[in-house]
């Protein structure tokens, strides 16, 4: 599976957005959501990827991990992964924190 995910942080002095590109081992037989997909760049590739994870939620109850995926709208703890190929950026109409962070 490759994925590319937007990367930015306003707040940095000089704050360039960039993709960053991760080829990972995960199948689409075992039916990985984005939040999987997420966890396990953040575990393996790059510590330092903001993304919002809620321990307690996981069922599409917050709405706070809202992101885009390849340009349509989506909650990353429940969006199944139907491709190989993802683009995965910030909502559009959000104030961007970092990364895929919004508020």
């Amino acid at each position: 599976m490759h994925v590319k995910v937007y990367r930015c942080d306003p707040g940095a002095a000089d704050p360039q957005e960039r993709y960053d590109s991760y080829d990972l081992p995960m199948t689409l037989e075992t039916k990985p959501t984005v939040m999987d997909v997420l966890d396990y760049i953040s575990a393996n590739h790059d510590g330092s990827l903001a993304y919002y994870k809620h321990s307690v939620c996981d069922h599409g109850i917050c709405g706070r991990c809202g992101l885009l995926v390849n340009g349509k709208p989506a909650l990353a703890c429940t969006r199944t992964v139907v491709e190989n190929d993802l683009t995965l950026e910030p909502l559009k109409k959000k104030k961007l924190v970092r990364d895929l962070v919004t508020v």
